[in-house]
């Protein structure tokens, strides 16, 4: 059950949430001052990140428990969901401080911040392939 499509959004929901652990989620300059907003600089937000990643991956080496998996993607989309929002909130608190301060200022946000958006959408993906197997199995078992 590896070889199956939802493995390959799984893999990518890890690989993205695990990317935003890493890369910056808005970058400024104040007063030639120049930084990025990293998921760790707030280390719950980190932890956050971190753990979307880590059900994301253990999920799928859940395939022999497919209900399981489904309601592990359930709780990961309210994770997930969680994770935007703070993603979101301090990318945007970091710009209104940046341009509160005066000055030469410029701030932008990352296209990073959206990764939960998207990871939202194959979490969704990879239930809809789950529970399709799922069927198939049922079907089979009334064959017998």
């Amino acid at each position: 059950m590896l070889q199956r499509i939802q493995t390959v959004y799984l893999l990518i929901m890890t690989a993205l949430m695990t990317a935003l652990c890493f890369v910056p989620m808005a970058t400024y300059s104040s007063n030639g001052v120049e930084g990025a907003l990293v998921a760790f600089d707030f280390w719950w937000v980190g932890a956050l990140f971190a753990l979307c990643a880590l059900v994301a991956f253990v999920v799928i080496w859940l395939y022999k428990n497919r209900l399981l998996q489904v309601r592990l993607l359930v709780a990961e989309i309210v994770l997930l969901v969680g994770a935007q929002i703070f993603s979101l909130w301090y990318a945007i608190g970091i710009t209104k401080e940046v341009a509160a301060a005066g000055g030469a200022n410029m701030s932008s946000i990352a296209t990073p911040t959206f990764f939960p958006l998207v990871c939202i959408i194959l979490a969704w993906l990879a239930i809809r392939g789950i529970l399709k197997d799922e069927r198939l199995v049922r079907s089979l078992d009334r064959i017998r």
